[in-house]
């Protein structure tokens, strides 16, 4: 659940600050509602007058400081049986570890929390060892070559003796030594390019400084070193996850039951709350210290704005239930303004409707309520503020933009005739 970041008494200020430099609007529509004489008696006369469709419209500057949080209806049909909190998390298959092959200093071409392309150059390393092994190649590369040659001409050499009648058996114990000598420098050089191979290795050797670049798109999770420093061989330079990896997890008591029939995961993007479909899995074992075990949720349609360590919420259902049309929805997005219970619906950008429902007593932090469609978008944290620009007296003072709900959720302007 996410919550205002402002106190009641602040919040109130801020609007009233608000106000005097930005216009705003509330219009009012029609719509008869029976309640009982002890609801009206038990309730302040507050807002007593408000119409059903009340319309609150805000400039966009007011909107940013109110820092409305928005949410979709989620689909009737199914009980809500439990909600649990947790974070995003990077399942450790998902994280690449870059670690040092070669002592070295290192120089970061990212910074931590960075997304990044296949490709990208992440940090390159200047290493002595590299340096040495590097040259060590050559030069064994160059003796292998000269060698190559020497018995070549050799063996040109013997044979042209060999054309005219002549054997010099000096030449041919040369040309023994020199074979010998050259398996002897092949196996050195052998040697020399497995050392190389070693102390570069996911690196990228150019001008005698290791480059290491990203093996996936992804973001960079940690950086484990400051910039230019030294490392030893072995030592953790980043941890990097790879994109689309993110995974919901959080903690199942033991004794509860896992059989549901739908689980929708719920995460922050931007000024919206989204719900997401995906896979839900449970581990089989429990540990014996908490009497708990990690309940896990992927969704391939994670927003690009999700990270590692973002909070989130698991929504499980169960069990149809047909003849009930009462949605759970956040507790925060149903307001009392005077005798009635709200939720604050988006009509456009900047426009928000104040809708009466009926309600069910809350459970787990949802409040089943009756009068809303699924797909509306409500305002699940700022009802608050916007119920401080409705008319306290109820007025029809402006009808220019008064309306209601039609059965497929859209908002029309004017009176039903």
């Amino acid at each position: 659940m996410f919550y205002s970041r402002f106190s009641l008494i602040s919040l109130s200020t801020a609007v009233v600050s608000a106000l005097a430099f930005f216009p705003f609007v509330t219009t009012t529509a029609t719509d008869n509602h029976n309640h009982s004489e002890e609801q009206q008696h038990n309730t302040s006369n507050t807002h007593q007058g408000l119409k059903d469709g009340t319309l609150v419209e805000l400039e966009h500057e007011i909107l940013n400081s109110i820092g409305l949080q928005l949410e979709k209806v989620p689909q009737s049909g199914f009980t809500l049986e439990k909600t649990l909190y947790g974070q995003l998390t990077v399942p450790p298959h998902h994280t690449l570890t870059y670690i040092l092959p070669a002592a070295g200093r290192v120089t970061f071409h990212v910074k931590a929390a960075e997304s990044v392309k296949k490709g990208d150059l992440l940090y390159t390393v200047k290493s002595p060892d590299v340096v040495d092994a590097w040259a060590n190649a050559n030069e064994a590369q160059s003796t292998l070559d000269r060698l190559t040659v020497e018995l070549n001409t050799l063996k040109q050499r013997q044979q042209q003796l060999q054309a005219i009648g002549n054997k010099n058996s000096e030449l041919d114990t040369s040309i023994l030594f020199k074979e010998a000598e050259l398996k002897s420098q092949a196996i050195t050089l052998a040697n020399s390019k497995r050392r190389l191979s070693s102390i570069t290795a996911g690196g990228e050797l150019k001008d005698t400084e290791l480059l290491f670049k990203a093996e996936s798109d992804g973001i960079v999770q940690s950086i484990n070193m400051s910039q230019n420093a030294w490392g030893e061989q072995g030592t953790t330079v980043l941890a990097m996850a790879r994109n689309n990896s993110l995974e919901f997890s959080s903690t199942l008591y033991a004794g509860d039951t896992i059989a549901y029939n739908k689980a929708q995961l719920v995460v922050n993007n931007g000024h919206e709350n989204i719900r997401l479909d995906g896979e839900l899995r449970v581990d089989d074992q429990v540990d014996p210290a908490t009497q708990s075990r990690k309940i896990y949720f992927t969704s391939p349609n994670l927003p690009t704005t999700a990270y590692a360590g973002q909070l989130a919420r698991l929504d499980l259902y169960a069990g149809l239930e047909r003849n009930d049309k009462y949605i759970p929805i956040p507790n925060s997005a149903v307001i009392r303004v005077g005798i009635e219970n709200v939720v604050f619906v988006q009509v456009n950008d900047h426009s928000f409707a104040a809708k009466k429902v009926q309600i069910k007593p809350a459970r787990m932090g949802k409040t089943p309520v009756l009068g809303l469609i699924p797909g509306q978008t409500i305002v699940t944290k700022g009802g608050y503020e916007l119920k401080y620009l409705l008319p306290s007296d109820g007025s029809d003072a402006d009808k220019r933009k008064a309306g209601h709900f039609h059965a497929d959720g859209v908002f029309h302007e004017a009176e039903d005739h």
